[in-house]
């Protein structure tokens, strides 16, 4: 599944760099942000770099209790150094732990309302990335693939999902600027950066689950079907003092979305590595949409769990193919 073996690994300041293979039409940098808190506040941010050839992916997006929803109408302006567009931009103060998010710019709500606005957050992760290919578990996904009908089409689309993968929980803090009103946001946070080829017209449908619950456990789950193989699951859970598990086993899609395609609330059950079972119950109340190369739909819910039975928040995302399946939205 990977172009690099399991025993390498990068260096973490190799990985949070921005990545480019100029002759790869298919090259995908991605940095994604979340953050949420119990006033239900929320904020999402992802640069996806593509190329020349494919309009880059940039989402900045926040739901604000007394403003509602905010965000980009359009792309911020030119690609610049590193992780920017214009006034939008990301950049490492600590490697590994601690990245600044910047914006000066308009923000504009779903009914057509413009504010002028400054942003600054920091995100400081509470531990060390989660490198998916150094460290997930690979028995399932190799049960996957070895249960599906080779051929040479097979594995070139194979080698297509080949990307570095790694993601982390932490706080997201900071102002938001909006005209003369200033608002502090004390988020938990994640964040996530892969880049290697992605097409979205590979992607049948997919979850990814995220968050971080009271008593200091994180986690993040995802099972994804492309069209070409049944179902890859990945993951981890992390608890208060740091140690974290590869996750071999998740609730499935089906079962997830028994009665709603698009379920509003629901349980996951997890299993992993070494032989621990966790139940993960989720919520959403209110989401941000996206819609990938006009194929692949992403919703990206604002996120309320119980893990452990501790009371967590998070992202909660689910993806269809558009022209597949009717979520309703």
């Amino acid at each position: 599944m990977v172009n690099r073996n399991k025993r390498v690994q990068y260096r973490v300041s190799f990985l949070e760099q921005r990545h480019t293979e100029p002759d790869n039409p298919l090259y995908n940098d991605s940095s994604f942000f979340y953050g949420g808190d119990e006033e239900g506040n929320a904020f999402i941010a992802r640069m996806a770099f593509r190329g020349k050839k494919r309009r880059p992916e940039v989402w900045f997006d926040f739901y604000l209790k007394d403003y509602g929803y905010l965000g980009l109408k359009d792309l911020p302006g030119d690609e610049g150094v590193g992780f920017q567009f214009g006034e939008l931009y990301w950049k490492p103060l600590e490697t590994g732990r601690k990245w600044e998010i910047g914006y000066k710019g308009p923000l504009t709500g779903r009914q057509g309302e413009e504010f002028e606005s400054e942003v600054h957050l920091v995100f400081t992760g509470d531990h060390p990335v989660y490198d998916f290919v150094a460290s997930s578990d690979r028995s399932a996904n190799a049960d996957a693939i070895a249960g599906e009908k080779w051929n040479r089409d097979f594995f070139k689309k194979l080698k297509e999902l080949s990307q570095t993968h790694y993601e982390q929980t932490g706080k997201l803090r900071g102002t938001v600027k909006l005209g003369d009103q200033i608002i502090e946001l004390n988020m938990r946070g994640l964040r996530d950066h892969s880049f290697g080829p992605r097409s979205w017209d590979q992607w049948d449908r997919h979850y990814w689950m995220s968050g971080i619950n009271d008593d200091g456990w994180s986690w993040t789950v995802t099972t994804i079907r492309y069209h070409f193989i049944n179902r890859l699951t990945a993951g981890f859970v992390t608890d208060p003092d740091g140690h974290t598990d590869a996750i071999v086993q998740c609730t499935g899609l089906e079962e997830v979305s028994a009665e709603q395609l698009w379920p509003e609330k629901g349980v996951i059950d997890i299993r992993t590595r070494s032989g621990h079972s966790y139940q993960l119950e989720f919520e959403r109340k209110g989401y941000f949409p996206y819609l990938m190369d006009d194929v692949y739909r992403m919703l990206e819910g604002i996120g309320y769990y119980r893990f452990n039975k501790a009371r967590g928040l998070g992202m909660i995302e689910f993806g269809f193919t558009r022209d597949k399946y009717e979520v309703g939205i």
